[in-house]
């Protein structure tokens, strides 16, 4: 993942501490992901490619609020 801007890691932590349900559904989808990982048959790169973007993105989302403190 890119490192993003100062600007964009402060947005996502307001998100994230204004609405939690936001990092609640990231993790919920990002487990549904994993779940069905082993069981996709056509195309696992694709599904491995989403279950890695989406972890990337939960734990950016999880640790904006940190990340934010310390700009």
């Amino acid at each position: 993942m890119i490192r993003p801007e100062p600007k964009v890691i402060k947005a996502v932590a307001m998100a994230v501490r204004q609405y939690p349900e936001v990092l609640e559904y990231l993790h919920a989808w990002r487990m549904h992901e994993l779940d069905n990982l082993p069981y996709t048959v056509n195309s696992s790169a694709v599904s491995q490619g989403r279950c890695q973007v989406l972890g990337e993105l939960y734990k950016f989302a999880k640790d904006a609020p940190d990340l934010a403190a310390k700009i």
